[in-house]
């Protein structure tokens, strides 16, 4: 009886010793750095050694891991053979044979199963959810543990990391390295869990995406660009200009493509303040314009933009030809949404007026329209619905004329609404169901096959 309580004395110390490795392994390498660095500021004892330790990694896990593997040595091999239920002189008494055999085999495996739950997954779900504690708790233990293994853990650390080396391994790719991804993943758990709310969440993203994207993919297209001829300038013109609401408008000259300057309406004012509107000259308001190729990133833009002083930058495509404009406001928006003002409308991009049956903005590039409607428009030389439309009409239609032009790509039927400035403004779309005939054809093939 004194010798089978004192076995299970040795299982239960065996066990807490593999529990106490077991969390200070998860703690440890689950604790906080910022929250470590902060309690080294303020001088805890602990937490300067528990980073000591941190900064030797491989001998730290070797140190864990020859304590778990001896702990767990001792309770299989010297309490199995040691512990006797009976279940063995039983099963010899039965005519089985061996007994003793299959007793140590069931011994083993209930050990084993409380070895895994108490001295592995419990200890290790505690000190996840109180790493900062567990760490602090059981520092001093395992400083004083790698003192006691050192000739053993140096040795397994020298073994270690001259594998690592022979395989192309380093030691700094044990180190914890964060991802871009992971940090997306976390700031998805922090939203889901209250810690901000959806805007933030989206804030957070955008500034990953921010210097992924280039001026092209924000800019304002000319075609959408408010802007005026310099040698047609003159009082009508401002008259007009103050009407449209734009703070900085485009100036060029013979043609849009030659861009030769940026007016500031404030300029308009000021000048206003001195004479009137009609001895208002256009050499003496408007701006050198700040020129940028498409494929500017628009991080880098923006520093460029608050170091030259500028607020509207003339996006040129790779023909020296007048592409767009991109304002600060544009890139802000790329972080914090859009930004509306008094002068702004809104206009819906694809607006659904029945069944199958939309409005669509002839600006929308066809990647959107097709992930938004499930369809799949193609064009080769276009990227937008008003051009995939011009390109299957043939011809680009009279915005004069009244008549209602209407194409067709696969079960997708597209009429023309708006027309203007050479382009399809808003078209009516509609999503044609696959033909009866078609699908018969297609049953009775199908039927054919199975045949």
């Amino acid at each position: 009886m004194d010798d089978a309580f004192g076995q299970i004395i040795i299982i239960i110390i065996l066990t807490a010793v593999n529990a106490f490795f077991a969390a200070a392994e998860m703690a440890i390498v689950s604790i906080n750095k910022n929250t470590l660095q902060n309690l080294v500021d303020e001088g805890n004892e602990k937490a300067v050694r528990l980073q000591k330790i941190l900064k030797e990694p491989t001998s730290f896990l070797s140190t864990i891991q020859v304590g778990i593997t001896l702990g767990g040595f001792f309770m299989s091999s010297s309490t199995a053979t040691n512990v006797s239920l009976g279940i063995g002189e039983w099963l010899i008494g039965m005519g089985v044979p061996f007994g003793r055999t299959i007793e140590i085999f069931l011994i083993t495996l209930v050990l084993t199963f409380l070895s895994i739950v108490f001295g592995e997954m419990v200890p290790k779900r505690i000190a996840l959810q109180n790493a900062e504690k567990v760490a602090l708790f059981s520092v001093n233990g395992i400083s004083r543990i790698q003192k006691v293994f050192k000739p053993f853990v140096k040795l397994i650390s020298i073994s270690t990391t001259t594998v690592l080396k022979v395989t192309g391994f380093h030691q700094d790719s044990i180190e914890e390295r964060v991802s871009e991804e992971e940090i997306k993943s976390m700031i998805k758990v922090g939203q889901e869990q209250g810690l901000f709310n959806i805007e933030g969440e989206d804030m957070l993203i955008s500034i990953f995406d921010f210097d992924d994207k280039s001026a092209y993919e924000i800019m304002t297209p000319r075609t959408e660009v408010y802007d005026i001829d310099y040698d047609e300038f003159d009082r009508t013109d401002i008259q007009e200009i103050l009407k449209t609401g734009y703070s900085r408008i485009p100036v060029y000259k013979d043609s849009n493509d030659n861009i030769i300057g940026t007016l500031y309406i404030k300029d308009i004012f000021v000048n206003y303040s001195k004479y009137d509107f009609e001895k208002i000259v256009i050499d003496e308001i408007i701006k050198e314009p700040y020129f940028i190729p498409e494929s500017k990133k628009i991080d880098m833009l923006l520093t460029e933009l608050q170091t030259s002083k500028n607020h509207i930058a003339i996006v040129i495509d790779e023909y020296g030809g007048f592409s767009g404009i991109v304002t600060i406001e544009d890139i802000i928006e790329e972080i914090v949404g859009d930004i509306d003002d008094e002068y702004d409308y809104t206009l819906i991009p694809i607006k659904k007026i029945g069944h199958n049956h939309y409005i669509v903005d002839g600006s929308l590039d066809l990647d959107e329209i097709n992930d938004t409607l499930d369809i799949k428009l193609e064009s080769e030389n276009y990227e937008t619905i008003s051009g995939l439309f011009i390109e299957l009409l043939g011809f680009i239609p009279d915005e004069d004329e009244k008549e209602i032009y209407e194409t067709r790509q696969g079960n997708v039927l597209m009429k023309s609404i708006d027309i203007g400035d050479k382009r399809i403004q808003r078209l009516e779309i509609i999503l044609k169901e696959t033909d009866y005939d078609d699908k018969n054809k297609k049953e009775t093939e199908n039927k054919k096959d199975e045949d």
